[in-house]
């Protein structure tokens, strides 16, 4: 009888191994399709709300022949566009550390992905301390895009990447008070627990809160206006990706469309539970996607972009505050419930 047990327990943990393994390979395909998706809800939406059209979601009928019937992909077009052209390194450059930049910062955000969870999919939540492995890898993915273009030996990249890191400090501080501020109420460090837990008055009020932080984090961490500084076209050309074409720039671009998705999932599994946990909560996963980036693009149209002074000085006097008071609602949740 123990013995049945035991091996039917073992039986068990094979079939979940072969699930995981299955899912960690499933997801980066699914993560690229999303966050293209929502690549293109940002350029589409954005066009919209300043009366342009945008990328086609369904072609003209005479330019179908030519374009396809939809540009639906389009964000991802342009990646596989710049792995076709020449990639140029300049002889000023720190080579090596220019080169291999972009290509561990998408290390690290496809890295990342793995510990959040898809609905039907814990991937690697559950594992022990998760949420502290995701934002880690988060924010390494960010250090090589300032790295690499400190490396390129031009002014424009290093002026940007200035501002990329003055941006980094203080949104970074935010992020991650509103993560910790969600730990500390769930008395969790797993994101899976997390996602799963259920909701109750005083959790909804944090999450209003600590949802209102990470959201502000997203946009300094994703550069949507009014936090674009480190690319301001107008003043510093590319900001830190001046230097960088072909491949290079490409992977850079692919590590933004895995990085809102990235973001996007960890705030619907820490602020949205249990929607990122069972696959019958898929449409509404999609719909609370879908709303997330529509508030991204207003913000985006509606605001011109600060100066890095203004930028700073607004997460100083609005976001940080926000996040001691996080931190207070989160420990009178843990004191009291």
């Amino acid at each position: 009888m123990g013995s049945a047990s035991k091996l039917e327990q073992e039986g068990e943990q094979m079939v979940d191994l072969i699930f995981t393994v299955i899912s960690l390979i499933v997801i980066v395909p699914l993560a690229l399709f999303l966050g293209v998706i929502y690549s293109y809800l940002l350029r589409k939406l954005s066009a919209r709300f300043q009366w342009r059209v945008g990328p086609m979601l369904r072609m003209y009928g005479d330019l179908k022949p030519l374009l396809g019937t939809t540009r639906l992909l389009q964000p991802l077009y342009d990646i596989l566009k710049l792995y076709g052209k020449e990639t140029i390194v300049p002889d000023v450059s720190r080579r090596r550390l220019f080169v291999y930049s972009p290509y561990l910062s998408l290390f690290f955000a496809v890295a990342a992905i793995f510990f959040i969870p898809f609905p039907g999919m814990p991937l690697l939540s559950w594992v022990p301390y998760s949420l502290i492995i995701a934002s880690y890898l988060l924010i390494a993915s960010i250090l090589f895009t300032i790295l690499g273009p400190v490396a390129s030996g031009s002014p424009w990249a290093a002026i940007g990447a200035r501002r990329e890191v003055e941006l980094f400090l203080v949104s970074e501080l935010g992020f991650v008070l509103s993560l910790f501020a969600v730990a500390i109420a769930r008395q969790s460090l797993v994101i899976w627990e997390i996602s799963s837990g259920g909701q109750s008055l005083y959790l909804a009020l944090l999450t209003v809160t600590a949802g209102a932080l990470m959201f502000v984090a997203m946009l300094g961490k994703l550069h949507i206006k009014p936090f674009d500084m480190p690319e301001a076209e107008a003043e510093i050309v590319a900001g830190p990706y001046t230097e960088y074409s072909g491949k290079l720039l490409g992977t850079y671009y692919l590590t933004k469309v895995f990085l809102l998705y990235g973001l996007v999932a960890l705030f619907i599994s820490l602020f949205l539970p249990p929607i990122a946990t069972d696959v019958l909560w898929l449409p509404l996963y999609i719909v609370a996607a879908v709303v997330l980036v529509f508030l991204l693009t207003s913000v985006q149209v509606l605001n011109p972009r600060y100066r890095i002074r203004n930028a700073i000085n607004w997460y100083l006097k609005v976001a940080i505050p926000l996040g001691v008071l996080n931190f207070i609602i989160a420990l009178a949740i843990w004191l009291v419930v």
